[in-house]
């Protein structure tokens, strides 16, 4: 299906707002590296614009130079894979006084503000309407290629109304200019900018070059695992499980076996949000995270502390991989080898 071009009218209407933007609140300035800089001059020139950069180079920076304080009067939704993330981004920006809703399966407020935190799904049938926003941000659109929800995301790329800028972000994309060419056939202007500097780098460790010798009454695989990052100052440690269970089965492994010589004090009002199977493991600084879990849990508890680096360990689903910032210093993948003993 052919989408026509936007119209001038729309694309200059659009291309304005960024380009009379001003940034009141902030005490420094930025200066974007080239390649944010292209981005962001191809937003401001109307077109499309497909962003390839690792974990930590400043993706998201493109879009908050036109969306400084959520002044911009032109409406944006910023889409992201998981409610964690929706919510991790939530907190972000009204930390900054920005004004900011959600729409996610779990959320749904303010959906009158100039910029929107969203699950994908939750804007599908706007796009087919005809009713995008301004702006509409794909984060993580590595998950076009998902074999659950690609179908979703293909769909509401094609859907996007002539009138709706595209901003997608990635550093896990094999052919980004395959997107673009794609965007091309749908009558879309797009671009790709791409980066490959990494500003954190990435280091393997091999479990069995770890020194440290876990005492013989740590029992279990992970558990000892856990120990053996904590005792060379690699933690906080991420665990990926394949499935809710197991994220929770070890969790619980790991909390029951891991000495815990500081514990963690929950108030009365995180004790009653999580229940009491959750604030024992807490208590050991260990934790799981799924989509499972309550949002009052999952956003009201579990992740603050997260963010705050008060706990250890934690037992995630590979929802967490889609990016939400935490305070974690090392990721272990447990999805085949996970086992007890």
């Amino acid at each position: 299906m052919n989408i026509d071009d936007p119209s001038s009218s729309e694309k200059t209407s659009f291309s304005e707002s960024l380009a009379n933007l001003e940034f009141p609140g902030w005490s420094s300035v930025i200066v974007p590296d080239l390649w944010q800089q292209q981005a962001i001059t191809a937003l401001k020139e109307g077109k499309d614009v497909v962003v390839q950069a690792p974990t930590g180079a400043g993706k998201t920076f493109i879009f908050e130079n036109w969306s400084r304080l959520g002044k911009n009067s032109s409406q944006a939704i910023y889409t992201v894979p998981t409610r964690a993330l929706a919510n991790d981004k939530l907190a972000e920006w009204r930390a900054r006084g920005w004004n900011v809703g959600i729409a996610t399966g779990d959320l749904s407020e303010n959906l009158d503000a100039p910029i929107i935190v969203a699950t994908l799904e939750t804007q599908k049938l706007r796009l087919i309407r005809g009713e995008g926003p301004a702006l509409m941000v794909v984060d993580e659109y590595q998950m076009i290629r998902d074999t659950d929800r690609g179908l979703n995301y293909e769909l509401a790329l094609a859907m996007a109304p002539p009138h709706t800028q595209l901003l997608l972000l990635s550093g896990s994309v094999a052919n980004p200019q395959d997107i673009v060419k794609w965007f091309s056939q749908l009558g879309r202007d797009a671009v790709l900018v791409k980066t490959t500097h990494r500003p954190v780098p990435l280091e393997e460790v091999l479990i069995e070059n770890l020194q440290y010798h876990v005492p013989s009454n740590i029992r279990g695989f992970w558990p000892r695992i856990a120990a053996k990052a904590l005792a060379e100052d690699l933690g906080p440690l991420l665990i990926f499980a394949p499935r809710r269970t197991e994220a929770e089965k070890l969790a619980a492994e790991i909390a029951r076996y891991l000495p815990n010589p500081n514990p963690l004090k929950l108030t009365p009002e995180q004790r009653k949000c999580v229940g009491e199977t959750i604030a024992k493991m807490l208590k050991s600084r260990v934790c799981f995270h799924h989509s499972g879990l309550s949002y009052a849990a999952r956003a009201g508890v579990i992740e603050p502390l997260t963010k705050a680096g008060q706990l250890r360990v934690v037992v995630a689903t590979m929802g967490l991989a889609a990016g939400i910032n935490f305070s974690l210093r090392t990721v272990a993948l447990a999805a085949d080898s996970y086992r007890r003993g």
